[in-house]
């Protein structure tokens, strides 16, 4: 076990310039094909005024992440939105000139509503090898209140097509991934997504401000709370089964605890190896941030210039409050795209999750080869 950790045993300084993969979160457009009511894209004002990401710009993109990523074994471009297959042909380009001309160099991951249930969508997906992360909010009655098209029409059936499509013609990994909003409960939003012939699942809060439409009431909230203690115990199951769990939300802090490791510098990769694109090319330290001085440049631009200005953004000082949080050292901070959206709420839920983690850490502390299964290992 100690070789398996051995290259994350590291002091702090050396965690942050120490990494393999480099991730660039990308939007092929900005255009949606569904009006879902509880949009954190729409409702957060991050959609700028953009054209579609033409064919010649998706081209430049893979020259320049891998000019700009010299220090990264692998470049993770994963496709976001909007609805990313509205836009296929900016994403078949960068997918088919990847594999043809720098075959190993890039992995390929797209979040979708799962509506574009064509052959060509299927090829793209197989030819990438993608990580889909599929959203389906739970049964019809459930996903169907919010996930539907401008005219009202109903999703649930076609984005159910999708995932049969994909598992039939696809050799990709599936993520079923659902929006927890009032009325609808985490624990039972993860028991239908465990029921769904996915690999992974992901479920969590929708980010919306307190009192909006969809956002949880204040018992609500406490009941997903509640409820992440009670997936830290399926966790616990899982892995005294000898199986890797499905649901990874307590994996990377429960693994820094194993490893016994520094502070995380951040709560994220943003500014460092993750990053992300607009339709037109800008690149900010992730697509979901947009404050002020978070514009590092454009992919037109010398690679160096974007890194660097990441370099600044990402150092900024840290909250006071966060500093003196006790959840600091595996929490790094929070999600700027979120904190800045949900605040306090956002804070308790990273404070359980990293409670949570220390949980399935001490269950296992005199079995601690059994974490491995966190890692992908059994």
């Amino acid at each position: 076990m100690e070789d398996l950790l051995y290259d994350k045993k590291k002091e702090s300084a050396e965690i942050e310039n120490a990494y393999t993969e480099a991730e660039v979160l990308v939007s092929p457009t900005w255009t949606c094909n569904l009006k879902c009511k509880y949009c954190f894209i729409r409702r957060n004002h991050v959609i700028k005024v953009e054209p579609p990401m033409s064919n010649a710009l998706a081209e430049r993109m893979l020259d320049a992440l891998d000019e700009g990523f010299p220090d990264a074994q692998r470049i993770r471009i994963h496709f976001y939105g909007g609805e990313p297959f509205m836009n296929v042909n900016a994403i078949k380009t960068a997918v088919f000139k990847a594999v043809k001309e720098k075959p190993g160099r890039f992995l390929f991951a797209v979040t979708t509503n799962g509506t574009q249930c064509t052959d060509e969508v299927m090829e793209i997906l197989d030819a990438g090898n993608f990580y889909v992360v599929l959203s389906i909010d739970g049964p019809e009655e459930i996903h169907d209140e919010c996930r539907i098209t401008a005219n009202g029409s109903k999703s649930h059936a076609t984005v159910r097509k999708f995932l049969d499509m994909v598992l039939s013609k696809t050799s990709c990994h599936v993520m079923g991934s659902s929006v927890v909003r009032s009325g609808w409960r985490l624990r039972e939003a993860v028991k239908y997504l465990r029921s769904l012939p996915v690999h992974t699942i992901k479920a969590q809060m929708v980010r919306i401000p307190t009192g909006s439409p969809y956002a949880l009431t204040p018992s609500e909230r406490q009941e997903y709370l509640d409820d992440l203690d009670v997936l830290g115990k399926w966790v616990i199951e899982e892995i005294e089964e000898g199986k890797i769990p499905r649901d990874s939300r307590f994996s990377s802090k429960t693994l820094q605890l194993l490893r016994g490791s520094e502070s995380r510098f951040a709560f994220c990769g943003a500014g460092r190896n993750c990053f992300g694109i607009t339709p037109e090319g800008n690149m900010y330290p992730c697509l979901l941030i947009d404050e002020p001085g978070s514009y590092l440049g454009n992919i037109a631009d010398d690679p160096k210039v974007w890194r660097e200005k990441g370099h600044q953004w990402r150092i900024r000082p840290k909250r006071e409050k966060c500093l003196s949080c006790p959840s600091f050292q595996l929490c790094g901070g929070g999600c700027p795209a979120i904190i800045s959206v949900c605040g306090d709420e956002e804070c308790d839920v990273i404070t359980k999750n990293c409670e949570v983690a220390h949980n399935i850490y001490s269950h296992f502390q005199d079995r601690p080869e059994m974490l491995l299964a966190l890692a992908g290992i059994v």
